[in-house]
């Protein structure tokens, strides 16, 4: 039996996340493999998938470097996840996989990347929205990804690659330091959800009349949200304008409270000091943000991330 150890630094991790030229594991090959993978996690059968030789095989949950075998591996129970939608990305030889995954047959939201440009996993990072976490939490049973999420975008609305990564990275600049000015253009129906959960602020007691991202971004009520750190595109669909864009979101709390564009002071729901770490969906149709979905979960302020 391999070792698969994943002891490491966070520059022999950085090394191995950066770009790569595309491989042999086309789509089809990327998205059956997140599914096997699914099937050996419940099973708690590593030895059942491919992996790269030679090892190492760097594997992280919620931004923690770990062993296979360690952590969810362990714990997963007996239930195959449920996949709500997998989009790979032959290009960079990753695969997104989000779905309700299982810790001793609890449910929680899930995200799941995986590298395998050449059929062969060389990395696996797990987000997992765990309840009771401080976070919007819905019911991970019924986690699913709107169908207007997955549609093809028309050939007129398609853009490259890169200009689908500049608009999402648009959008989370917008979100950081949210003062009311709009670094993206946004649908008139764009909402965002994280864990099966619609948000119109950040950590904030206000429910807002008008909730598209335009007018929540307008009021400024993402102000909480000092720092959106360490993103990264790994997975991009230029057909059906998605990218995955995973980021960690610092929100210090300084104060118990913060201030939205108009003046009006509102109150933390949370005041203590956290980050988010957010695995999420963005659609983009032409030049436009037309909604986001993901998987976010808390995680100490400031942790350094091992991915690069």
């Amino acid at each position: 039996m391999r070792a698969l150890a994943s002891l490491i630094t966070a520059s022999a991790i950085a090394l191995a996340a950066s770009p790569a030229s595309a491989g042999s594991c086309d789509e089809a090959c990327l998205l059956k493999l997140a599914d096997e993978f699914t099937v050996a996690i419940a099973e708690q059968d590593y030895q059942r998938l491919p992996w790269v030789d030679p090892d190492p095989v760097y594997y992280t949950e919620n931004n923690v470097s770990l062993t296979i075998g360690d952590a969810w591996w362990g714990s997963v129970g007996e239930t195959v996840g449920s996949k709500a939608l997998a989009v790979a990305d032959e290009t960079t030889g990753n695969v997104m996989w989000f779905g309700t995954i299982w810790d001793h047959d609890e449910p929680s939201f899930g995200a799941v990347r995986i590298k395998a440009p050449d059929g062969e996993i060389s990395e696996i990072e797990v987000i997992a929205g765990r309840t009771p976490w401080p976070m919007p939490f819905g019911d991970p049973r019924a986690f699913a990804i709107s169908d207007d999420m997955t549609g093809m975008v028309n050939a007129s609305d398609r853009r490259s690659r890169d200009r689908l990564i500049d608009v999402a990275d648009n959008y989370l600049a917008t979100k950081q330091r949210n003062n009311g000015t709009l670094l993206a253009d946004f649908g008139e129906d764009c909402k965002m959800l994280e864990n099966g959960v619609q948000i119109s602020s950040a950590e904030g007691e206000i429910d807002p009349a008008q909730k598209d991202c335009a007018s929540v971004f307008s009021a400024g009520l993402f102000a909480p949200v000092e720092r959106i750190r360490d993103r990264r595109f790994p997975v991009v669909d230029t057909e059906r304008g998605l990218v995955v864009a995973i980021s960690v979101q610092d929100l210090p709390a300084k104060e118990a409270s913060f201030f939205a564009a108009d003046g009006t002071e509102v109150e933390l729901q949370r005041p203590y000091p956290m980050s988010r770490l957010v695995a999420e969906l963005v659609r983009i149709e032409g030049d436009t943000v037309m909604d986001a979905e993901g998987v976010v979960t808390f995680i100490p302020l400031n942790m350094p991330t091992p991915w690069e």
